[in-house]
Formats: structure tokens, sequence, C-alpha cells
């Protein structure tokens, strides 16, 4: 009974976002997400502000003990939580206002809540990729990332991979990735990723609804930042203290 009824949650809560979605939002910059799950915006930051992030991720992760630096259990993702209180003037460079209104327009609802994480990640033997792996960030809602190359991005050093459709076509492929569920341990032998190449100052947007992650890294290194938002006041701040960090005083 406890599992019809789980089931049963799932499918509501499947349908009620995607109605609203489909009614509310879907408009705006990000329009195209609906149809093509991502897409990328060329040379979205020049060569030399990318030089500058990179110098800042390097010299805040050297920091030790750095209270908003999270590792992975390989020591291959290192990340920076809340990297905008920690670049200055560079935080124009990603017009944060504009991302938000194409983020509000695309999901129908109003982002409360924003910060920026920026991570390198490194080759490690069993290294699971940015993002530990495949994953929805939520089986039911959609959401937006907006994930900055730093770096040149080639099949080799963990490009961000993404299941195309499989942000709106939930019902579809129901018996191959159970609704409701976060993390997937495979791809079905039908499905095939879809790896974002491309240079460095490329901005990659996709709903991650849709089963995505990055792939293993083999060799070299990537650097990217990322920008969060939420509907909720107060989201990230409870995140950070759930990954046992120092949440700011004070949360965008």
């Amino acid at each position: 009974m406890k599992s019809l009824m789980r089931i049963a949650n799932n499918i509501v809560k499947t349908l009620v976002s995607d109605i609203w979605t489909n009614a509310i939002g879907s408009r705006g910059e990000f329009a195209a997400l609906r149809a093509d799950t991502a897409f990328t915006l060329l040379e979205d930051l020049s060569e030399d502000v990318c030089a500058a992030l990179i110098s800042r991720i390097d010299a805040t992760l050297e920091v030790t003990a750095h209270p908003r630096v999270w590792r992975d259990s390989s020591g291959s993702d290192a990340r920076i939580w809340g990297f905008e209180k920690d670049i200055g003037r560079l935080i124009d460079e990603f017009q944060i206002e504009r991302r938000i209104t194409a983020i509000e327009k695309y999901l129908g609802r109003t982002v409360r809540s924003w910060y920026l994480m920026a991570n390198r990640v490194e080759p490690v033997v069993g290294n699971l990729g940015s993002g530990g792996g495949l994953h929805r960030d939520s089986p039911f809602s959609h959401q937006v990332k907006c994930i900055w190359y730093l770096t040149d991005v080639t099949d080799q050093n963990g490009p961000f991979q993404y299941l195309p459709g499989s942000h709106t076509n939930l019902f579809g492929s129901r018996k191959k990735y159970p609704l409701g569920e976060y993390r997937l341990n495979h791809l079905s032998k039908d499905d095939h990723m879809v790896e974002v190449l491309s240079g460095a100052g490329t901005l990659l947007v996709c709903d991650t609804k849709c089963i995505h992650g990055g792939k293993p890294i083999e060799s070299g290194s990537r650097y990217a930042v990322t920008l969060y938002t939420s509907p909720h006041e107060g989201e990230f701040a409870r995140q950070l203290r759930a990954l046992g960090l120092s949440a700011p005083t004070q949360m965008n």
C-alpha cells in the first residue's frame, strides 16, 4: 500500500510541475530549454576573465580549512560555495540579474535566493565526475543551472553530459527511470548521453530536471562556475549546513 501511495504521489508531483511550467513558464531567453534540454552560448566570458577566475579558485582552494570549501570523497571534485563573495567586481561578468530574469520566465516562479559555486575537477582513480554520477537535481520540478566553462572542455577532462528529453519524457520512460528517483546507477542501452564539449568562456544552460552529470575526468583539469537559484529564502544556507559547511551571515 505504501508503495502504491508513493507512486501516486510521484505522479501527482510530476503532473503539477509540468502543467505549471507549460501554463505559466517556458518563456523568455531560456524558452528553448523546453525542446532542447540544454544549449550553449559561446564566449560569454572573455579569456582574461576566465584566467582571473581560475586564479581566484586556486587561491581559495589553497586556504586551509576554508569554511565554504567542500571536497568529494575521492578528492577529485573541489567546490567553493558562495563564490561570489570571493571575486569582487568580477561578479558583474556573469550578468546575474539577466540570468535570474530568464530563469524566472522559464520556470514561471520567482527566484528568492541565489549563489555561485566554483569547482575544480582533477583526475583521481575511481572518480565519478562532477556531481558524483548521473542524477536529476529534482525528479519533480523543473530547475535551471547556468554553468560557465573556464577552461576548454574535451571528452577527457570531465565534460557536462545530459540525456536529451529526460526533463519532459518522465512518464514515457518511467519503466527505465522510475518517477521520484534522484540518482541513477546506469542508463538504458537505448539511451545516449550528449557531452557538452566547448571552449573556455562558454555558458551552458540546462534544465536540470533532466538526467545529467559530469563525465568522470580522465586527464587534465576542468574549472567551472555554476549559478544556483531557488524559489525559497534561506535554501542555500540550509544546503551548506547539510554539507557541514559554514553558512555566510548574509545570503543573496
